[in-house]
């Protein structure tokens, strides 16, 4: 008889077999045992089951958290970029609107519903055609990132848009469309003109106020050296002397301004010409040895002897460089030596580069304030500006000039033992000679008898100076005081040569000479006429 404790699928297997009873004995150990396989297998499918049920639980309850992160990260995201006031787009690759956010019908006006699908060729109708044509191009470029900037316009407004985008690419890298933004700088630009007018009106301001103060300031550097020449006694002296350095010195710092302000202005222009290199050194020994005499120190100029005499090149600024670092260096050493050392560092058959250093045994540079020392309006220290004086400008203003040629200023120092500055310019050689320059400076100017020179100037102390010369030189001259009176007197007497003032009421020195050339007679096409400015 079957034993009813058996698995279910085994009291069906044993039924269908239809044992009899000798043999249902014979077979029992083994049925115990294949009973207790399908016991086993039958719990272990229940806690498989089990196990999968727990499983489903927890997928489906970690699959509602799911949806309800990702529903609330869309939403939040929905916030964040209908929030912004940037357009964010993407388009296909023909260019149809994917997707917009909520700033789109903020900036245009036009409705997110009414522009999905659209290609956004169908909103250019106010742009300026350049800016069309731009965002016209088919050919997509290597850029990662794609700006430009675009107008439009809304009635009698303009409104400026920075537009910046980057391809997308499907599975197989080909582009399959763009994503980007849009933003309204608008704001920005009505800044950066205001920017841009105030700048304007500085550098005029600038310029104005520079004319308007070297006009006086020429008055009194050219009375004071009237009677420094007029032997003036020994208590006298001093204090003439006195004003010519305080008004010489006043006026490098109003002429180191406006350098400053014309090389902000990109009005600066290098200009070669043949110059005496000679001749520039022997000029700024003399400008400085007596500045340093007065210091008791010693200014020495090194040249190496196959440096060519001759050269081309900018000569102006040239010297106006190595001045400004004679001129500090000399400023700031107080016992010792300032020396321009120069020498060839490269040379061809038609040009050499010459290495310009100058060096001081004065007061040096802490390290950490090398870069500072280039900037505007910069000195070392603060307490340098109080004891030494300066504008700060002239080594921003040097380095700028070297910049224009190419080349930069270096700097080397220890803090009170002395600084080096050095920079290298390349010239042109000239094939004038030593000789033909001798020669060209033989000239014979010791006597002015007989001149006839037409002042047009409308500044009674540039007249009193200019008179005061005359009487010394001899010269006749006579004085009208604007173009248009400078324009008839002109025509009324033969003059060797005219001076002419620049800014002037009525009429200003450009159109005045402008009219003297045009008057049709070959003698005023070819009468020098001298700009004479402050």
């Amino acid at each position: 008889m079957i034993n009813q404790n058996f698995h279910r699928l085994l009291k069906r297997q044993l039924k269908k077999q239809n044992f009899s009873s000798e043999k249902y004995e014979q077979l029992l150990p083994f049925l115990e045992e294949i009973n207790l396989a399908y016991i086993n297998s039958q719990n272990d499918i229940t806690h498989l089951e089990n196990i999968l049920e727990k499983s489903s639980q927890e997928l489906y309850t970690a699959n509602q958290s799911l949806q309800k992160d990702v529903q609330s990260t869309k939403l939040q995201l929905d916030r964040v970029v209908n929030t912004v006031n940037e357009v964010i787009f993407q388009t296909d690759v023909k260019g149809n609107w994917v997707f917009l956010n909520q700033a789109w019908e903020t900036m245009t006006g036009y409705t997110i519903e009414e522009s999905i699908g659209k290609n956004y060729l169908e909103f250019l109708s106010k742009l300026e055609k350049e800016d069309i044509d731009f965002l016209q191009e088919d050919s997509p470029t290597d850029a990662k990132i794609i700006k430009t900037i675009f107008r439009y316009y809304e009635g009698d407004e303009t409104k400026w848009f920075e537009l910046t985008f980057r391809w997308t690419y499907d599975e197989e890298e080909k582009i399959d469309g763009s994503i980007g933004t849009i933003v309204d700088i608008s704001d920005l630009k009505k800044t950066e003109a205001k920017l841009l007018k105030a700048d304007a009106a500085k550098n005029e301001f600038l310029s104005t106020m520079s004319h308007e103060c070297r006009t006086p300031l020429n008055a009194v550097i050219g009375i004071t050296n009237n009677l420094l020449m007029e032997n003036p006694n020994p208590d006298q002296l001093e204090n003439l002397n006195a004003l010519k350095f305080s008004s010489n010195h006043l006026l490098g710092l109003i002429n180191d301004i406006l350098d400053f302000n014309k090389i902000e202005a990109g009005k600066v222009d290098i200009y070669k010409s043949e110059f005496c290199f000679d001749d520039l050194l022997e000029g700024l020994k003399h400008s400085f040895e007596f500045k340093a005499k007065e210091k008791d120190i010693r200014f020495v100029i090194k040249k190496e002897d196959d440096i060519p005499s001759s050269l081309i090149g900018d000569s102006i600024r040239l010297s106006q460089v190595l001045a400004n670092l004679i001129s500090n260096a000399i400023k700031f050493t107080s016992k010792g030596k300032v020396v321009l050392d120069i020498e060839i560092l490269d040379e061809s058959d038609g040009y050499c580069t010459l290495n310009f250093e100058v060096h001081d045994t004065g007061i040096g540079i802490p390290q950490d304030k090398l870069k500072l020392i280039f900037e505007s309006f910069t000195q070392a220290e603060a307490q340098t500006t109080k004891k030494y004086g300066g504008t700060g400008l002239g080594l921003s203003i040097s380095k700028k000039l070297l910049k224009l040629q190419n080349s930069d200023l270096h700097v080397h120092s220890i803090e009170g033992r002395g600084t080096t500055f050095h920079f290298m310019l390349k010239f042109e050689k000239s094939t004038t000679t030593k000789k033909e320059d001798e020669q060209i400076k033989q000239i014979d100017i010791s006597t002015l008898d007989g001149l006839e020179v037409l002042v047009v100037e409308d500044n009674s102390m540039n007249v009193l100076v200019l008179r005061n010369f005359f009487k010394k030189w001899n010269v006749s001259f006579d004085v009208a005081e604007n173009g248009q009176l400078g324009l008839e007197q002109v025509q009324i007497k033969d003059y060797h040569v005219v001076l002419m003032d620049l800014q002037m009421p009525i009429m200003d020195g450009y159109t005045a000479t402008k009219e003297i050339r045009n008057l049709g007679i070959p003698k005023y096409e070819n009468l020098p006429i001298i700009a004479l400015t402050a």
